[in-house]
Order: structure tokens, then C-alpha cells, then sequence
């Protein structure tokens, strides 16, 4: 079911061939990492070091407030040590506080996710998607199933659960493989979920407790969007499940439905949707569904268990399927493959061709524009020597306009400098003490 990439490792002919076997949902095809390292072919990349751009770069920044987006993507494209990951991401938080930023261009997104994706640093990439206002990094729909992908196969369900909820809040259902790798993700990390124990909290009666009271100008009204504002990943897993399956009608997703609403805690959406499915003769629960109520059951409040037991009561007497739901998932992933991965291989070379005209106009423009620049700080510079020399060559005749300059200047000096020394004794000046007058 899963494709399988095998390596076999043999010594000599007398021993047997060993068979080490990667489990991969998508295949090599899919990463298109021939067309895209085909965008590295320009002149440009084999002139960098990378070292001395990352100087240049930050240097322009803290002299002038300047970063060039098109600077960004290129020291992105021509990284090919783990080590420049991290100036990777200070660049990123320096172009999303410069005004450039709505300038970034797309394909910068995806070599930082690849980036990190080859130096296998999920951690830091995850951080850096959590957090778009510092760092303005989007997941397309291709490094969304790459990336979704590794972390599923490498039974990293935490972080795949992270990548789905982030597919989730953007709203973005369009892709097929997208879908069925986030259910995936979220599902196995429900079910694998264990709550943490809730630490004891020991009070001393004994020790007093002081209060502090701080000022404030005014208080917010609490406020919570139920959608960005969710920061706890098992929620997030829920509600990514419960969204994305409503966009597919069959068994599997309906079922994938259920278990999002109840780890949702949408116990009315819920209850409602079992006693909607209940009478759809053709739907069949799996064994994994009840298991899953009879645990979350033992979490939930006393209105909410009333709820709860009536789901249960309803799904008891619907008919059951013979397969695991995880086997039902991994089959709609294979039949999204089987039916949208040939398409998402052309986009993405056609994707990347564009981006790589994109990125030549973009460098002409900015080639252009520099230049412009220091033909205009050049002519700046001659006028001004223009100006002394025509100073030199007139100042007989022009003495007395020179001196008179001369004298406003004096005067303007002495002027600033009382100005000041006034402020200085102001600044040290004690007031004499009044005494009361003797009688």
C-alpha cells in the first residue's frame, strides 16, 4: 500500500541481500528536486559567498533600514550548509519589519521550507510557520504535502498535527493530498494522545500571600476567535479533522467528522450529526470510534456525559466495519495520489520556471536601480568639487559675499553655544534657600 524504497547492502556472495525499507506515502517524483535545483543553474549562485552576502546584507540593513526581498530569496536559494540556517531566519524577521516585506517573493517560502526540510530541522521550521508576523513564511500546497509527508512517516505525529491545524486556519481545502495527509496526521495523534497529569499544587496556610496592585489606563474585554486564538494542538487537531472531512461525503469521512466534533468538545454538533448518520442506512461506524467516546467520557463534565452517552447509545446500534479506520485513511491518501500527483508535478515545474523569470527581472530591476543610484551620487559629488573649484577661481570677486557667509556662520555658532551653556547652568542651578525674617 505504502510505496517503499529499499536499499539492499550486501558484502561478498556468500551473504544474503538485507532489505532496509523507508515507508514513504509520496514518491521521489513528487519533491521535483531536479527542476528545482534547476533554478540554482544561474551564474549568479556560483559567484556568492555566502558568508560575505549575509555581512553585506545585514550591514545595508543597519546603516540605511534597507533589505532587498530579492537579496533574501537568493542567499535562501544558494544555501548548502546547515549552518546558514540561522541567518536565514534573521533576514526573514529583518524583511518583515522593513517595508519591503509585501515584496517577498514566493519562491523564497518554499527554499526556506526545503532548507530546513534537507537539514532535517522540523523544529525550527515549525517555529517559524507558528509565527507568521515575524517572519511571513506560508506553507504552499506542495511543501504543505512534502513536508506532512516526512513528519508522518517518521511517526513525528506532534509536528504533523502542528502542519495540519496550520492548513486548517488558512482555509485552504483545495489540494486532495493535503486533506488526506491531515487527517492522517490528526487522527494518529488523537489516538495516541495521553493527557499530562496535572501537577499538585501544595498550600502553605501558614505563609501569607501579599497582594500587588499595578495600574492601569483600561482593561480589555476578553475576547476568543474559537479559531486562532486555539493554542492547545489537540483542540487544533480536532477542529482540523472536523473542518476538512465535512469537504468529502462518504463512510470514512463521516467518521473522521465524529471524532473532530468530540475532540472539538462541539458536543451539540455532535449529537446531532450521530442521529443524522444513524439513519443513513449505508453508514458503519469503526471499532476505534466508540473505544475513543468511552475514553473522552471520562474527561468531560456531568451535562456533557449526558450528551456523550447518547452519542453512544446511537453509534452502538449502527452496523460496524471490518477495517481500522488507519487503513481506510492511508487508502484515500493513496487514491488522492493516485488521482492528483501527476497534476501537482507539472504545476510544480511550471511554478518553478516562472519564479526563476521572476527572479532575472527582479535582479535587472535592482541591478538598474543601483546603478542609477551611483550615477547620481557620482554627478552629487562632482557638482560639489565643481563648487570649490569655482569658489577658488571667483574669490576676489566675490570676498565680501564670502566674508559676510563667513560672519553668519560665527554668528550662528555663538548663538548655539550660549543656548547650551544656558541649558548646562539651568540643569545645575540650586534655588537660595528663603529664610523667614527675624523679628
Amino acid at each position: 500500500m505504502w510505496r517503499s524504497l529499499r536499499h539492499c547492502a550486501f558484502k561478498r556472495k556468500q551473504l544474503p541481500m538485507v532489505f532496509i525499507q523507508h515507508k514513504t506515502f509520496l514518491t521521489n517524483d513528487y519533491q521535483c528536486t531536479e527542476a528545482w535545483n534547476s533554478l540554482k543553474t544561474s551564474s549568479i549562485y556560483n559567484q556568492i559567498n555566502l558568508n560575505d552576502f549575509y555581512n553585506i546584507i545585514d550591514q545595508n540593513y543597519s546603516s540605511k533600514g534597507v533589505i532587498s526581498p530579492i537579496d533574501v530569496d537568493i542567499f535562501a536559494g544558494a544555501i548548502n550548509d546547515a549552518f546558514h540556517l540561522e541567518e536565514l531566519k534573521d533576514l526573514l524577521h529583518k524583511l518583515r519589519l522593513s517595508a519591503e516585506t509585501g515584496n517577498m517573493l514566493e519562491s523564497t517560502h518554499q527554499a526556506t521550507i526545503r532548507n530546513y526540510l534537507q537539514f532535517g530541522n522540523t523544529e525550527d521550521l515549525l517555529s517559524i510557520l507558528k509565527d507568521p508576523l515575524n517572519f511571513g513564511v506560508f506553507l504552499d500546497e506542495f511543501t504543505a504535502n512534502i513536508l506532512l509527508d516526512k513528519l508522518v512517516t517518521s511517526s513525528n505525529f506532534e509536528q504533523a498535527a502542528n502542519v495540519a491545524a496550520l492548513i486548517m486556519l488558512q482555509e485552504e481545502y483545495e489540494n486532495e493530498i493535503s486533506n488526506a495527509l491531515c487527517q492522517y496526521a490528526c487522527y494518529k495523534y488523537v489516538m495516541n494522545y495521553s493527557r499530562p497529569e496535572e501537577p499538585q499544587v501544595v498550600e502553605d496556610k501558614k505563609k501569607k500571600v501579599d497582594e500587588i496592585k499595578i495600574r492601569v489606563k483600561f482593561l480589555r474585554n476578553p475576547y476568543f476567535d474559537d479559531h486562532f486564538d486555539i493554542k492547545d494542538v489537540f483542540t487544533l487537531s480536532g477542529k482540523t479533522l472536523a473542518w476538512i472531512s465535512e469537504r468529502k461525503v462518504d463512510n470514512t469521512n463521516l467518521n473522521l467528522q465524529i471524532i473532530g466534533w468530540l475532540i472539538y468538545k462541539k458536543y451539540d454538533k455532535l449529537l446531532l450529526l450521530c442521529n443524522t448518520n444513524a439513519k443513513n442506512e449505508s453508514f458503519k461506524t469503526f471499532p476505534e470510534l466508540i473505544d475513543l467516546f468511552k475514553k473522552e467520557i471520562n474527561f468531560a463534565d456531568q451535562d456533557s456525559k449526558l450528551k456523550l452517552e447518547a452519542c453512544i447509545s446511537i453509534l452502538e446500534n449502527v452496523n460496524q466495519v471490518d477495517l481500522s479506520l488507519e487503513e481506510c485513511i492511508k487508502n484515500s491518501i493513496e487514491n488522492a495520489i493516485n488521482k492528483s500527483q501527476t497534476r501537482d508535478i507539472e504545476s510544480q515545474k511550471q511554478i518553478f520556471q516562472s519564479w526563476r523569470e521572476i527572479r532575472e527581472k527582479k535582479l535587472e530591476e535592482q541591478t538598474k536601480r543601483l546603478d542609477r543610484a551611483k550615477r547620481i551620487e557620482a554627478i552629487n559629488y562632482k557638482q560639489k568639487d565643481l563648487q570649490v573649484e569655482e569658489q577658488k577661481l571667483w574669490f576676489f570677486e566675490n570676498e565680501e559675499a564670502i566674508d559676510l557667509e563667513i560672519e553668519e556662520k560665527e554668528q550662528t555658532t555663538r548663538s548655539n553655544s550660549k543656548k547650551k551653556s544656558i541649558k548646562a547652568v539651568d540643569e545645575d542651578y540650586i534655588p537660595p534657600e528663603i529664610l523667614p525674617k527675624r523679628k
